[in-house]
């Protein structure tokens, strides 16, 4: 980019809020400016819980960031997950008039595919464009403006969610004085800071594990040919540990963090040790072994559906260079050994990105140390994902499908036989 830009990141989850303000000098170079983080857990499995909390929450994360970056934030990229999503492989046709394809034509095809497969009471939330037939040929272009054609096809993968629920997102980032830029599905934008040019192309899936949900995509021949979120998250293993010992939420959480494990192959059967729930005189005799028992159970139920949807799709024999892993819900002792064993394939976790840096724009070397502390904070990375995405060649060519693309621009039916191209395609991407 010939200029830079400050871009604002929403990131709703289930235990906290969490705002990044990033200067975008280029791809290559996202600087962070200010972080916000406020724990809340009123936005639950893509559901608004307690309104007015949720709202105070949100107001106060971006006071963080606007008082860490000295800016004011007026609108924002929103990112969140929710199993209310339906994801499908679409197309859109069209013919071109004049035998150029124009703008026009691009923003018609979306138009069109959302026509035949978005149903009335469910919006567009995300979409990310595979690839464009240009008449009869066989294989796919990324850009066609001005290309000469007679008709054209553009392949979407398309992300909705219900109409009511869009409208009460709005209202509640409304309520907090900022406008919505873009509404992005999580997966798509940790994928973006998480996985390597290679594993897109060679073909990929992507596990995020959250506290309320576990969101997946998939990528084959750098395109996103899945998405699905999965109404079950790390937060059911709390809950588990919390029945299963008598113990409150809160002590569930440090048991989890300080001792559990996913990796029962990995604990002796016979350790154990002693923990005094808060409020109680008595000691609690508690078994390493059955401890990890109960996580490795709930992680399984949760990889066991992963397999299941990527079994489904047949994608299984596709994803080459196996899973990566990220999410808080992997953050957990024993978990790529656990995979790994599981689900008989390659498992990685995700490491931090380079693009991503703190700037150093304060007047004592304390405020800059604490905010590269949290740019190092694994929690970020699917807020800095979406600094990542919005400077990506998968939303500049899917940008081009929108309606704001005929004014960017300088330049002032159904055919069957592309929908067959189309199936064939993803023959040959699955």
């Amino acid at each position: 980019m010939k200029n830079t830009e400050n871009l604002v990141v929403v990131h709703l989850s289930a235990t906290a809020v969490y705002v990044v303000i990033g200067n975008v000098v280029s791809a290559t170079d996202i600087r962070i400016l200010g972080v916000g983080q406020v724990k809340n857990s009123d936005f639950y499995q893509g559901q608004i819980k307690h309104r007015e909390r949720l709202q105070g929450a949100i107001k106060q994360a971006i006071q963080e960031a606007e008082d860490t970056a000295n800016c004011r934030v007026h609108s924002v990229w929103l990112t969140l997950a929710t199993p209310e999503l339906l994801s499908s492989n679409s197309a859109g046709e069209v013919r071109v008039e004049d035998e150029v394809v124009r703008a026009k034509d691009m923003v018609q095809a979306l138009s069109n595919a959302k026509s035949r497969d978005l149903s009335p009471d469910y919006y567009l939330m995300h979409c990310c464009q595979q690839g464009i037939y240009v008449d009869e040929q066989d294989f796919m272009v990324d850009d066609a403006i001005e290309m000469m054609a007679h008709n054209i096809t553009v392949m979407y993968h398309m992300m909705m969610m219900p109409v009511s629920s869009r409208q009460n997102i709005q209202k509640l980032l409304q309520s907090c004085d900022v406008g919505i830029d873009h509404i992005v599905f999580d997966a798509v934008t940790s994928a973006e800071y998480s996985l390597m040019s290679d594993e897109r192309q060679q073909g990929v899936c992507l596990v995020d594990i959250g506290a309320s949900t576990t969101s997946i995509c998939v990528y084959k021949e750098n395109k996103l040919i899945f998405t699905h979120c999965i109404a079950t998250g790390s937060h059911e293993v709390t809950m588990d540990i919390s029945a299963d010992f008598g113990i409150s939420m809160i002590e569930a959480e440090k048991l989890k963090k300080t001792y559990g494990t996913v990796d029962v192959n990995s604990v002796d059967p016979s350790s154990f040790f002693l923990f005094k729930p808060q409020g109680s005189n008595d000691e609690i005799n508690i078994g390493t072994y059955n401890l990890a028992r109960i996580i490795e159970a709930r992680y399984i139920q949760i990889f066991t559906e992963v397999a299941r949807q990527l079994h489904e799709a047949d994608l299984v024999g596709y994803i080459d260079k196996g899973i990566v892993l990220t999410g808080g819900g992997t953050a957990i002792k024993g978990m790529i050994p656990f995979t790994k064993k599981l689900l008989k394939m390659p498992v990685v976790l995700t490491n931090t990105h380079p693009a991503i840096s703190a700037h150093n724009h304060f007047d004592n070397d304390e405020a800059f140390r604490q905010l590269n502390i949290q740019v190092n904070d694994r929690a970020y990375q699917t807020a800095f994902g979406t600094l990542l995405y919005s400077q990506s060649e998968q939303f500049r060519r899917s940008e081009k499908s929108e309606p704001e693309a005929i004014k960017k621009s300088r330049v002032t039916g159904v055919f069957q036989s592309a929908g067959q191209r189309f199936a064939n395609v993803l023959k040959k991407i699955l």
